[in-house]
C-alpha cells in the first residue's frame, strides 16, 4: 500500500485514516497484550517483563539499536532511535511510560485488573478495562501503531524518532532524572517532545498541554521535646492536663502559614512568581471560552470556589498562582472505638504547586525559617521531593502541529493549556538540560485513572491513533511551508 512521497499531505492523511480503520482490530489486540502484563513500579511487579515487551514493540518498527538502560535499582528506561529515510526530516522525542499504579483495592474491580476485558461502560459503550489502559499503555501502543500506519501508507518513516519510555513515572521518575542528563547530547538534537495520551474529557472536549506546574512535596514532623510533650512514647490521655500535645502544637504551627482566604504568610513565598506573559494571556482568552468550571465543580462536588472567584480571575488563580495544600495529617490514635492518649509525634504532608520561576528547595527552607521565627524551631522535614515546573513555547512547530490537528479534527472548542496545574517529569526536557518544547495531546477518552475499573473507550482508542498521525502530518506541513518560504 506504499505511495510516493509526492502525495499531498491531505491525501496522505485520508489514506492513513483508512489504513487505521482497516487494521484497528490488530492494533487493539496489541494494546490488550501490553495491559495484560503487570508493571507496578511501586511493588516491583512485572517491570522488566513489561520493559522487554515495549523494547520488542519498538524493534518491530525498524530500529536496530533499542535497549534497556539499566541502573543499580529501579526500572530501566527503554531507549532507541528510528531514523527517517528523508535527510531533511525533523526529529522528535517520544516520551511515555510503561509502569502503572497498583490495582488495589482488588475487591472493587468488576473485572480482572490485568485482564484487558472489553465491556460496556455506561455512557461510553465498548471499553477496554484494565490497569494502565489509559495511563498510559493504550496511548503508548497507539503511537507505535501510528508509526506502523505511516510506514505502510507513505512507504517510509517521515520523521526521526527518539524513544524514551520510562518505568517509574508513577513513583517519581528517579532513573529518568539520571538518564536525561547522561544522554543529553543525543537528545538535544530533537525539535520537541511528544507525550501521547487520551485527552478528551467525558464530553468529548480535547486538550493540548504546553506545560505543568511544579510541586514541592514535603512532610513535616513535630515530636515531644524540650518544649514539652512526650518524647518517645504515647502516654495516657489523662496527662493532657499537664503535658503538652504535639498535635496541638502542629495545629498552631500550621495556622501561622496561611490566612483563611488562602494567602501564604511565608516571607518571600511569592517573590519569584513570574506573572503571565502576553502569549499566556492570549491562550487564557481561548481557555475562558472552552473550559467549563461549572462542570468541574459538579464533578468534584464543590459548592463554591475559593474567595468566590469566577471567570478570568478564577482561571488566572488556577493557572498562574502557586498553592499551599495540606494532603494529610496523621498522629495519635485514629482507629475505631476509643483510645485516649497524648501522642508523642505528629506529621503533616504538604504540597506546594509552583509556577515559573519558583524554586522548591528554596520554598521548603523558607517554610522552616518561618516556623522557627514563630517559635516552632523543633519542626523537622522527614521527606521531600521537588519536581520543577515546565513551560513550552506555543509557537514551536510541535505545539502548532498539535493545535492544528485538534482544530482540523473538528474540535475548535478544544482547550490549550499554557501551563497545567498537574505535575510531571516534563521539566527534564524543557529545562537547561535540553531546553526543547514538551507537548501532550491525543484524542480519545478514558477514565478512572489510578482507580478500580480504569477504562478506555474503544472507539476513542482508534481516534487516538488517527490524532497521532494528524499531528505528524501537520508537523510535516509546517516544515514544508518553512522550506517553501526559505526557498
Amino acid at each position: 500500500m506504499s505511495v510516493t512521497r509526492t502525495m499531498s499531505l491531505d491525501a496522505a492523511l485520508a489514506k492513513l485514516y483508512e489504513h487505521i480503520d482497516q487494521n484497528f482490530d490488530g492494533y487493539l489486540e496489541d494494546i490488550r497484550t501490553l495491559v495484560r502484563q503487570p508493571s507496578v513500579a511501586a511493588q516491583s511487579w512485572g517491570i522488566h517483563e513489561a520493559a522487554e515487551m515495549v523494547r520488542d514493540m519498538i524493534r518491530e518498527l525498524g530500529p536496530k539499536d533499542v535497549r534497556l538502560v539499566e541502573y543499580e535499582s529501579g526500572s530501566p528506561v527503554v531507549y532507541g532511535r528510528l531514523d527517517s529515510e528523508d535527510p531533511n526530516a525533523g526529529t522528535l522525542i517520544v516520551y511515555c511510560l510503561y509502569d502503572v499504579q497498583p490495582p488495589e483495592p482488588l475487591e472493587e474491580w468488576n473485572v480482572e485488573p490485568f485482564g484487558a476485558d472489553i465491556v460496556d461502560v455506561d455512557g461510553y459503550g465498548p471499553c477496554v478495562v484494565g490497569r494502565g489502559v489509559t495511563n498510559s499503555k493504550g496511548p503508548l501502543v497507539n503511537f507505535f501503531s501510528a508509526v506502523k500506519s505511516m510506514q505502510a501508507v507513505l512507504g517510509y518513516t517521515p520523521i526521526n524518532l527518539i524513544f524514551v519510555i520510562e518505568g517509574e513515572e508513577e513513583v517519581g521518575s528517579q532513573n529518568l532524572k539520571r538518564f536525561v542528563p547522561e544522554y543529553a547530547d543525543e537528545l538535544r538534537v530533537a525539535d520537541g517532545v511528544y507525550l501521547p495520551g487520551l485527552r478528551q474529557d467525558e464530553n468529548g472536549k480535547p486538550k493540548v498541554l504546553l506545560g505543568n506546574k511544579g510541586i514541592a512535596y514535603f512532610e513535616l514532623e513535630i515530636k515531644g521535646g524540650d518544649w514539652g510533650g512526650p518524647r518517645s512514647v504515647d502516654i495516657h490521655g489523662m496527662n493532657g492536663a499537664w503535658v503538652d500535645n504535639p498535635v496541638w502544637r502542629l495545629v498552631h504551627a500550621l495556622s501561622t502559614l496561611r490566612t483563611p482566604d488562602g494567602k501564604v504568610r511565608v516571607d518571600g513565598f511569592y517573590d519569584d512568581v513570574l506573572p503571565p506573559g502576553e502569549t499566556d494571556t492570549q491562550l487564557l482568552d481561548r481557555l475562558l471560552t472552552t473550559f467549563d468550571t461549572k462542570m468541574f465543580a459538579e464533578r468534584a462536588d464543590v459548592a463554591r470556589f475559593m474567595d468566590g472567584l469566577e471567570g478570568r480571575a478564577l482561571m488566572e488563580k488556577f493557572l498562574f498562582t502557586p498553592s499551599f495544600n495540606i494532603d494529610g495529617i496523621y498522629g495519635g490514635y485514629t482507629g475505631p472505638g476509643q483510645k485516649t492518649i497524648v501522642p508523642y509525634r505528629v506529621r503533616v504532608k504538604i504540597d506546594v504547586r509552583m509556577v515559573p520561576q519558583m524554586d522548591g528547595d528554596k520554598i521548603i527552607a523558607s517554610v522552616l525559617d518561618h516556623l522557627a521565627k514563630h517559635g516552632y524551631d523543633d519542626v523537622r522535614v522527614t521527606f521531600s521531593e521537588v519536581t520543577p515546573y515546565s513551560k513550552s513555547d506555543p509557537d514551536s512547530d510541535l505545539a502548532r502541529a498539535a493545535v492544528a490537528a485538534m482544530d482540523k479534527a473538528g474540535h475548535t472548542n478544544g482547550e490549550i493549556w499554557p501551563i497545567y496545574p498537574g505535575s510531571g517529569p516534563a521539566y527534564l526536557f524543557t529545562n537547561a538540560h535540553l531546553n526543547i518544547p514538551f507537548i501532550a495531546y491525543g484524542l480519545g477518552h478514558g477514565g478512572l485513572i489510578h482507580a478500580p475499573n480504569e477504562y478506555a473507550v474503544v472507539e476513542g482508542l482508534k481516534d487516538n491513533i488517527k490524532s497521532v498521525c494528524a499531528t505528524f502530518v501537520e508537523y510535516l506541513r509546517i516544515a514544508e511551508e518553512k522550506r517553501e518560504n526559505a526557498g
